[in-house]
């Protein structure tokens, strides 16, 4: 898979819209790293075969759930069916539960006032132990890290379990639950490739700085733009643009300011 980077030079020289080919974002972040090289931008390149090579990752697993949600969401609009009777229907059902189980990380759906009240307590609603309180903090792209440090063995506890949707979770409960068992499978990937559980927490925090950068970027340009010289036109292309870009990489979107016409 193709991803297109820029960074500054140590001159303070700007590079921009170089490529390199990884099989996800982190590991074209890790090999520029070892380039010496700092990326301030980092994001797939577009076109829907490099998508398609990485069957698996964010942005496909994105795709199918917003696919999903959106046939869900029809049936019930058009042939007037409640949710529980939706939840009997056999096809419906297996297709919107493998995308609320979905281990990749993404921006939750349901209940924004649960979502926000989970990322501002570290889910500890959800989760019992410190060690996936840890990892859920980290499990949503460009949102700030309540539980920011854990202990070693928080980690290696965390990693003999296996956390399962219960009976009474509503679909917030189920997708944050699913994600975590994700970065559990990550974390263990990283382990066996050579890494250590404290290289991996100090990844996630220098990941989810770099998410939240790049959206404050974004939300700031637009917020400039808008203030200038740009009628309403050229700052639409402007936001479906930077919104682009974060979509690919799983962060969440920016509404488009009030203008006057």
């Amino acid at each position: 898979m193709k991803f297109i980077y820029s960074y500054n030079t140590k001159q303070n020289e700007r590079r921009e819209g170089l490529t390199i080919s990884a099989p996800n974002r982190d590991a074209a972040f890790s090999e520029l790293n070892k380039r010496g090289i700092r990326p301030y931008k980092l994001y797939p390149a577009p076109g829907l075969l490099n998508r398609m090579s990485a069957i698996g990752g964010r942005g496909l697993a994105i795709i199918v759930l917003a696919v999903a949600l959106g046939l869900f969401m029809a049936i019930a609009l058009t042939q007037h069916k409640d949710i529980v009777e939706l939840e009997q229907d056999g096809d419906v059902r297996e297709i919107v539960t493998g995308a609320i189980t979905s281990k990749v990380r993404r921006q939750l759906i349901g209940d924004q006032g649960f979502i926000e009240k989970g990322i501002r307590t570290g889910w500890s609603d959800v989760f019992d132990h410190e060690g996936e309180r840890f990892l859920a903090s980290f499990a949503i792209p460009g949102v700030p890290a309540t539980v920011r440090t854990t202990k070693v063995a928080a980690l290696e506890e965390a990693l003999k379990r296996r956390v399962e949707a219960k009976e009474s979770d509503g679909m917030e409960a189920r997708q944050i639950k699913a994600m975590v068992e994700g970065m559990k499978d990550e974390l263990r990937r990283f382990v066996a490739a050579g890494g250590t559980i404290e290289q991996y927490g100090r990844r996630l925090v220098a990941r989810q700085d770099e998410e939240i950068a790049i959206f404050n970027r974004a939300s700031n340009e637009i917020e400039q733009a808008s203030k200038g010289s740009l009628d309403k036109a050229e700052l639409s292309e402007l936001v479906d643009r930077r919104n682009g870009e974060l979509r690919r990489m799983g962060i969440r979107l920016i509404a488009m300011p009030e203008v006057s016409d």
